[in-house]
């Protein structure tokens, strides 16, 4: 019987040095134990590439294949005490000769320094007399005493084609001897060396090693920023993501892990064998290679200003520097004078171990350094000393470049934006001053959903500074102190200000008037909302051009929403008639953002593409929500879920309220074609815990995950509470489709006049909103209710016209399913849903596919599907009888497909299975 999953997958991971070296290993011991091999097999690389791992596994391999091993490391101390090695190495093969446990010889077992070379080559020539196989391990060989080397390395040729085999691993330095280096050769060109170098592992592999160690796929802005800084060195990468875990930056969203906090460097542990090895080395390398690690961008500068920082010469922090190239720390940069880290990662680590006024100084002194032109930066560079430096420089003058540079990167990186304001102000005294920046600091973090610190600085200005900015920056105050209250779900405050708080607003009545309809609205007191603007249009419209545009805008898509969008289609038709429209970039890039999310949430994708088209964002920035339907309802839902999964993870879901329910609903549908069921469900489950509006847009797809699993009265009643709820709060928009499904729902209850009254409020939603997308609600249900095959082909048409490649699949399969168009049709769905990736659809499809004798292409290929779908089911968590309904077969069914796929992967648990699905190791 195959073991049920439990909530948290548990399993034994390989070691992760391994990682990408399991051939090497092989290759290690079949050179060691080869007839007639040489008797030293080197295995080389950098710092951290996993030469140890190698060694301990050869170690373990050649044990248990029943041979003589002896395993030693030499520690860095020991390469300064002349036959340090060549003393151990005798005394621990003498033990080993005479049949003794080593760690009980005694001390005085142990040769005298200048009597080891003797005694080595005695216990060596006994070895090779006993004639049995004798590996002998030797760990970090670099940190040798050259006395023990020059002891050791003449003998190996004396152990050509004996038993005995020296198996040791040596970091590749700069730093090595010539003398070494002549000796290394020789052995080699005679073939009594063989090395077996250690290379940096590919991008692949660091991305499997990352997997096993978080139990989550890496997304590809962490994997780039693994490959950018750690270049292949597994020991780095891990290091990485233990210090960006340390931080709090890393997050793992739906089995996916992303970096929050891109600018935060991780927090590194204290084992990392760089920052452990260097912070070993003491004075002068310890503080010359921290300040490095802040002023290494500044090129020739950094070796002056490293010296000033250490109050020492600039010739002794060159002398350092060349000590820590001769080990491969640092290496030479582009342009003479230039010092940058083998590992940019390493630059990162030595940061974090600054102190705060050590921290604080090397910035003043980089910028300083820039400003006086001493100095070039590249990048946000300066922008991020300033922030570090603070009042160590001149305040005024950084202040005024952080606004400079956070003005102008407000779209396009709000989190570095945010920071540079917050930085600004922290230097500002002046109240005109502040005002200014809280003006931009509030929306920088209200365009990038920060919403917390958009309503601090909302406050800020409507209560101490109100007197001090213009009557249309108040207002957009007012909406963004708002907007930021339902992102946090305040909705307490909501309530007060939209019963009573708004007449104590500053501004005018218009100020007034806009502010508690844009609070009724985020209460979802839609009617209530638009029947107060109406009541004081003479008013709004009259005031500002600011007030009058805003109240526009907002009156059109409330009367949308309410199925009153005749309004809204004029502004579709000619966004340019506005009040605003002229007054910059910033306002229409209001304006069309507005405009696109409401014809999305209609399902108008297509008016949508073609008024961006038409105008286009004036800065090319979308918000993230935004993107995700988009991308989505186009079909490219592997982006939809990347954009979905990013945004989760640095907390940038829940913005516009509206455009976060829609991104919940597409990233629910594509979880749920694709099998993810629990994970769909928890999606919509986390909607409806944020302060969302018109939720009853993700009763659809709800409704489809209770189908899936055989739940059909859960889905009627998720459909029919939808419904009351949208009329409850006098919506219209989205009620073509839960009407659709009702009638859905209920022919296959066997009640088709019921069928029929629900295929009418259908057409009455259509004639209301005249979308495309009600329109093709309506001829859908008009088919399957009154049986009528000409407008299920004119439905299949407008899908086809319509574009969105889900929609005309479901239409393609939901005609045939009922009767009213050729099964034929359903080879094209099939293909539809192939392309989208929608396994759970595709298996569906199949049944339907066989009831109406349409051949299934591919039969290796769906046996390779159904597979995979069925290990995504056990990584959901679905019984065998959830999985039995979900797939439209039998629980024996289940059990025998069960059975093949375990014994085919080799998998002997459902938990090893969803491990495995979960690294990526799972392979069909």
């Amino acid at each position: 019987m195959i073991d049920s999953l439990p909530d948290q997958v548990t399993t034994v991971r390989p070691p992760h040095g391994l990682l990408g070296r399991t051939t090497t290993v092989t290759r290690v011991i079949e050179t060691a134990t080869a007839p007639g091999s040489g008797p030293l097999v080197l295995v080389t690389g950098p710092l951290g590439i996993g030469r140890s791992a190698v060694l301990t596994a050869v170690r373990d391999g050649l044990t248990a294949r029943g041979h003589h091993v002896l395993a030693l490391r030499v520690a860095r101390n020991e390469r300064d005490r002349p036959y340090s090695l060549a003393a151990r190495l005798s005394a621990e093969l003498g033990a080993l000769h005479r049949g003794t446990d080593a760690r009980r010889a005694p001390h005085t077992a142990a040769p005298v320094p200048h009597e080891a070379g003797r005694h080595l080559t005695a216990v060596l020539r006994a070895a090779v007399t006993a004639g049995e196989p004798l590996f002998v391990l030797i760990d970090d060989l670099h940190w040798t005493d050259p006395a023990s080397r020059g002891v050791l390395l003449p003998k190996l040729r004396s152990l050509a084609g004996s038993p005995v085999t020296f198996v040791c691993s040596f970091r590749t330095l700069p730093a090595v001897t010539e003398h070494d280096r002549v000796a290394l050769e020789r052995l080699r060109t005679a073939g009594l060396v063989h090395v077996v170098p250690l290379r940096p592992l590919h991008a692949r592999e660091i991305d499997t090693l990352v997997a096993h160690e978080l139990q989550a796929t890496p997304s590809a802005s962490l994997s780039e920023r693994l490959r950018r800084d750690c270049r292949g060195v597994p020991s780095a990468a891990l290091g990485a993501v233990a210090g960006y875990r340390r931080a709090g930056s890393l997050r793992v969203v739906d089995r996916h892990a992303y970096l929050a906090s891109p600018d935060r460097p991780p927090e590194m542990p204290p084992g990392l064998p760089c920052v452990q090895h260097l912070r070993a080395l003491g004075a002068p390398v310890w503080p010359v290679v921290k300040a490095l690690a802040v002023l290494h961008p500044l090129g020739s500068a950094a070796t002056g200003l490293i010296a000033e920082a250490l109050d020492t010469g600039e010739d002794e922090v060159r002398a350092t520097l060349e000590s820590l190239r001769a080990e491969g720390l640092v290496v030479h940069g582009p342009r003479p004078g230039h010092w940058r880290f083998r590992l940019p990662l390493h630059a990162s680590s030595l940061t974090a171990c600054l102190g705060q006024y050590e921290r604080r100084r090397l910035s003043q002194l980089a910028v300083t350094a820039v400003w006086s032109g001493t100095a070039t930066a590249q990048g946000c560079y300066l922008a991020e000393h300033l922030v570090t430096a603070g009042r160590f420089v001149d305040p005024a003058r950084a202040a005024e470049e952080l606004f400079t540079h956070g003005s102008a990167a407000m779209l396009e990186d709000g989190h570095s934006a945010e920071r540079w304001l917050r930085a600004a102000l922290d230097l500002i005294t002046e109240p005109e001053l502040r005002a200014r920046v809280l003006l931009v600091h509030a929306s920088t973090c209200t365009i990038h959903l920060r919403h917390a610190e958009a309503a601090e600085s909302a406050w800020a200005v409507l209560s101490r500074y109100a007197d001090l900015v213009t009557a249309e920056n108040l207002l957009e105050m007012e909406m963004v102190y708002i907007v930021s209250l339902a992102g946090m779900s305040d909705q307490a405050a909501l309530t007060a200000l939209a019963d009573e708080g708004w007449r104590t607003l500053p501004g005018g009545p218009g100020h007034r008037i806009i502010s508690r309809y844009n609070a009724l609205c985020h209460l979802e007191r839609w009617q209530e909302a638009a029947d107060h603007l109406a009541a004081t249009r003479q008013e709004w419209s009259a005031d500002n051009d600011f007030v009058a545009g805003v109240g526009q805008i907002l009156d059109e898509i409330s009367h949308a929403f309410l199925g009153r969008p005749r309004d809204f289609e004029r502004a579709v038709a000619d966004p340019t008639r506005w009040p605003l429209w002229e007054r910059g970039p910033r306002h229409r890039f209001q304006r069309l953002s507005w405009l696109t999310r409401t014809l999305m949430t209609f399902g108008e994708l297509a008016p949508a593409q073609r008024l961006l088209e038409t105008y286009g964002l004036p800065s090319g920035y979308r918000p993230v929500p935004d993107q995700v339907v988009a991308a989505s309802q186009s079909g490219h839902w592997d982006r939809a879920l990347d954009l979905a999964r990013r945004a989760l993870a640095t907390g940038a879901w829940v913005g516009d309220l509206t455009s976060h329910t829609m991104a919940s609903r597409e990233m629910s549908v594509i979880l749920g074609a694709r099998g993810r069921i629990t994970q769909a469900r928890s999606v919509i489950e986390n909607a409806r815990t944020v302060h969302s509006l018109l939720l009853h847009l993700l009763a659809g797809p709800e409704a489809e995950l209770e189908q899936s699993l055989g739940a059909t009265g859960r889905a009627h009643r998720v459909i029919t509470d939808a419904l009351a709820l949208a009329e409850r709060l006098g919506l219209v928009v989205g009620t073509d489709e839960l009407w659709l499904r009702r009638t859905e729902v209920e022919l296959d209850a066997g009640d088709p006049a019921a069928a029929r009254r629900c295929a009418r409020e259908v057409a009455r939603v259509a004639e209301l909103t005249g979308t495309e997308r009600s329109r093709l609600c309506h001829l859908i249900a008009t088919s399957v209710a009154h049986r009528n095959p000409a407008a299920a082909a004119e439905a299949v048409a407008l899908a086809r016209h319509r574009g969105q490649p889900l929609e005309l699949a479901d239409t393609l399969v939901t005609v045939v399913r009922h009767g009213q168009a050729d099964p034929g049709l359903l080879r094209e769905a099939y293909a539809v849903y192939g392309d989208l990736d929608a396994l759970l659809r595709k298996a569906q499809l199949r049944n339907l596919m066989r009831e109406q004798g349409v051949p299934v292409p591919g039969r290796s290929a769906t046996m390779a599907e159904n597979e995979r779908l069925l290990a995504v089911l056990v990584t959901e968590g679905l019984t065998n009888r959830e999985m039995a309904v979900a797939l439209g077969c039998s629980e024996k069914s289940v059990e025998s497909r069960m059975t093949r796929l375990f014994k085919r992967a080799g998998y002997r648990s459902r938990v090893e299975l969803a491990s495995a699905m979960l690294t990526g190791d799972y392979t069909v």
